[in-house]
């Protein structure tokens, strides 16, 4: 018989952004999520698009290791603030 995954949930985060300029029509949004699946495996949950919709485009990527993904986090970190977004929220579930 197959063990239960052992869910880590203090490893478990959520990042946002946010770009508002409403006289140039931006409103967007970009997330960022790590978190564990049905089978115990790490996925980092990448979406993004308009504010007030559901996401324009999911990305779903399977880590060996939870590790991994805080220097995509700080990659991704950089980008949004070059491109004018905003931390709107940063949640250690």
């Amino acid at each position: 018989m197959a063990s239960l995954p052992r869910y880590e949930l203090e490893r478990w985060w959520v990042r946002e952004w946010e770009k508002v300029v409403p006289e140039e029509g931006i409103l967007r949004f970009y997330r960022l999520a790590l978190e564990q699946n049905l089978w115990g495996e790490w996925e980092l949950t990448t979406s993004w698009g308009r504010i007030g919709r559901r996401p324009s485009r999911v990305l779903v990527r399977v880590l060996e290791d939870p590790a991994i993904a805080l220097p995509f986090l700080e990659k991704v970190e950089r980008a949004r603030q070059k491109r004018g977004y905003i931390p709107v929220r940063s949640v250690k579930l």
